[in-house]
C-alpha cells in the first residue's frame, strides 16, 4: 500500500530552496527600502518644501487671474 508521503519530494531539498527564496526576498525588500529612503531624502524631505504662510495664500486666493 503506497501513501501520499512516498510521492512527495524529500524534506532535505525543500529547506535549501526556502532559504534561498527567503534570502532573495529580504535582499529585494532591503534594496526597495533603501531606494524609498533615498527618494524621500532627495525629493520629499522638509528641506525641499516651499515656505507658505497665511498671507501668501490669502494674496493668491484674492488676486484675480486676468
Amino acid at each position: 500500500m503506497s501513501t501520499a508521503a512516498s510521492h512527495r519530494t524529500p524534506i532535505s531539498t525543500q529547506p535549501a530552496a526556502w532559504r534561498w527564496l527567503r534570502r532573495h526576498l529580504i535582499a529585494v525588500i532591503a534594496v526597495k527600502l533603501v531606494l524609498l529612503i533615498l527618494l524621500y531624502a532627495l525629493f520629499f524631505s522638509p528641506a525641499h518644501r516651499p515656505d507658505v504662510d497665511a498671507d501668501a495664500v490669502a494674496h493668491r486666493l484674492e488676486s484675480s487671474a486676468r
